[in-house]
């Protein structure tokens, strides 16, 4: 799942980006799904979550090594603080940028120098997130599809389009999922990869059927937010 995450997060950005470069000016000031932000907000933060400028650090000695579902399994994600740190950084980093260049542009450079920098790396060097402790690092790019797939179904629900989540990325998005909650979703619920995604993330609501057939794991949703 995690060996070729690479080429997956080189995909994901790249749809991601031919959607960008079509947008017009008024569309970078709608408002989102995910508030405050706007569209323009919402790309920068897509960017800033996947931007790597140079080398990781590597792991401490010893340190226990935690996989791509652990990312997600953090308590501190779920809080307020947490959240919204998030907002706070993007929106001051937005208004940095987007005076520069175009939102499309600055994405296109995020990615562009994202790339290269893991591109030269070792995917299975053993190396330190920031509030995460360590990871392999193509289990921590991993995750970066998994940010850059749900932000870029954000954009699409802003703009009212479908998904255009490419399938390497719905797959390995899948697998995170399944282990976060302990087992493939009931064939009962006739889930593809794109709705899993969806409900996993809180970007669809369960329906009153669907919990009914998860029973107590309808609890456990969304998997990731």
């Amino acid at each position: 799942m995690t060996g070729d995450a690479l080429s997956v997060l080189a995909e994901e950005c790249a749809a991601l980006s031919a959607v960008l470069h079509g947008l017009g000016r008024a569309d970078w000031q709608r408002a989102t799904n995910c508030p405050p932000w706007d569209l323009r907000e919402l790309v920068v933060h897509i960017g800033a979550s996947i931007a790597v400028r140079g080398p990781l650090p590597p792991a401490e000695p010893g340190a226990d090594r935690r996989g791509t579902a652990d990312y997600y399994r953090r308590p501190e994600r779920n809080t307020t603080e947490y959240r919204q740190g998030n907002v706070d950084r993007t929106r001051e980093l937005a208004g940095r940028v987007a005076a520069d260049v175009p939102p499309a542009g600055w994405f296109d450079g995020v990615v562009r120098d994202t790339l290269a920098y893991l591109r030269a790396d070792d995917p299975d060097r053993v190396v330190r997130i920031i509030g995460v402790g360590s990871m392999r690092l193509a289990d921590w790019t991993a995750t970066r599809v998994i940010s850059v797939a749900v932000h870029g179904l954000d954009v699409a629900l802003t703009l009212g389009r479908p998904a255009w989540t490419v399938p390497p990325a719905l797959d390995l998005s899948r697998d995170v999922f399944v282990a976060l909650l302990g087992g493939p979703p009931p064939p009962a619920l006739g889930w593809d990869d794109g709705t899993f995604l969806a409900a996993a993330t809180g970007r669809r609501a369960l329906t009153d059927r669907e919990r009914a057939v998860l029973g107590s794991d309808q609890e456990r949703f969304p998997l990731v937010s």
